[in-house]
C-alpha cells in the first residue's frame, strides 16, 4: 500500500488497498464482494472464515479487513488481538443485526454497516478507510524522518587533504601521510621525505580524519595506523610506536584507549582469518 495524507479524491481512489473479506462461512459475504468490486483500487487478496482470519492476516498482511459479523457461537478466535495492533489492518464491519455493534467496537472498526445498505453508504465507509490509511502512512513517514534526524551525522570523508602553503594549494593523499605532529596552532604533515607546516589545530584535524585509519596516540601526535611497524613498551602504561621508516613516536596513557581499540580490531581480523 502506498497512501499519503492530503491526497485528492482522484488520487485517493487510485491507491491499492489489499483487502481480506471474512465471514462466518466462506459462502457468506457475497454482497460485500459485490460492493467492493465497485470501489476503485480495492484488491481482494483473500476470502476466509472468521476462524481462519488470524492466520490470513499474518500471511497476507492486508490493509483492510471487511468482517461480516454473524451469529456468535462462543468459539471466537483471537484474531482481534492482531487487528488491534498499531500496524494491524483497518477494519470495516458489516452485519444483519445491529446488536452486534459491540463486536465492531471491540475490534476498533472504522464503521459498522447494518443491512440493508446501498453502494452510497458503503462508499462513505470506504472513505473513512482511505482517510485512516492515509493518516497511518503519513504518521509512518513522519516517524521515519524523525528516526533519520536522530541518527548521528556521518563524517564527510575524503581521500585527500587540501591546504595552502606559500600561496600554493597542496593536495595530499591521506594514504601518503605517515604521521602528524602538533605545535601550538600548527600541525606538521609528514609524508615520506616531504613535510608541510599547516595552520590548523590537531583537535580539529583529527575530527576530519577516518578514526580507523588515523588515531591520536599523544596530545601532539596523530599516526597513520598502516605505517606502524611495532609497539615498544617504555614507561608504565606507555609505548613507543615505531613506524616502518624507523621514526619513533610517543604513545601517552591519556590516548591509550584509541590505540587499544585499534589493536583489538587487528586481533579480531587475525582470529577471523584463522
Amino acid at each position: 500500500m502506498a497512501v499519503q495524507s492530503g491526497l485528492s479524491a482522484r488520487e485517493s481512489e487510485a491507491i491499492t488497498i489489499r483487502t481480506v473479506v471474512a465471514a462466518p462461512t466462506i459462502l457468506d459475504g457475497r454482497d460485500i464482494r459485490a460492493f467492493l468490486k465497485h470501489e476503485p483500487g480495492v484488491v481482494i487478496v483473500e476470502e476466509c472464515c472468521e476462524t481462519d482470519l488470524e492466520a490470513v492476516i499474518r500471511r497476507e498482511a492486508p490493509d483492510l479487513v471487511v468482517l461480516d459479523i454473524g451469529v456468535e457461537d462462543g468459539t471466537r478466535s483471537q484474531w482481534s488481538n492482531k487487528v488491534n495492533e498499531s500496524q494491524g489492518p483497518a477494519v470495516l464491519c458489516v452485519s444483519s443485526n445491529a446488536q452486534y455493534a459491540t463486536r465492531a467496537f471491540a475490534v476498533r472498526a472504522l464503521d459498522f454497516l447494518v443491512r440493508p445498505f446501498d453502494q452510497g453508504r458503503f462508499r462513505g465507509a470506504m472513505g473513512r478507510v482511505r482517510q485512516e490509511l492515509g493518516t497511518r502512512q503519513h504518521s509512518l513517514l513522519g516517524q521515519q524522518l524523525i528516526s533519520l534526524w536522530k541518527q548521528p551525522q556521518k563524517r564527510h570523508e575524503t581521500d585527500q587533504l587540501v591546504f595552502r602553503v606559500d600561496g600554493r594549494l597542496i593536495f595530499m593523499d591521506l594514504s601518503d601521510i605517515d604521521w602528524i605532529g602538533a605545535s601550538a596552532n600548527y600541525v606538521r604533515l609528514n609524508a615520506g621525505a616531504e613535510s608541510y607546516l599547516v595552520r590548523e589545530s590537531i583537535g580539529r584535524l583529527s575530527q576530519r580524519l577516518d578514526p580507523e585509519r588515523f588515531i591520536r596516540i599523544h596530545r601532539s601526535v596523530i599516526v597513520n595506523v598502516r605505517r606502524i611497524k611495532e609497539l615498544q613498551s617504555c614507561n608504565a602504561g606507555e609505548y613507543l610506536a615505531v613506524l616502518k621508516n624507523g621514526k619513533k613516536l610517543p604513545c601517552s596513557r591519556g590516548f591509550r584507549g584509541e590505540l587499544e581499540r585499534h589493536i583489538s580490531r587487528c586481533l579480531q581480523v587475525a582470529n577471523t582469518v584463522r
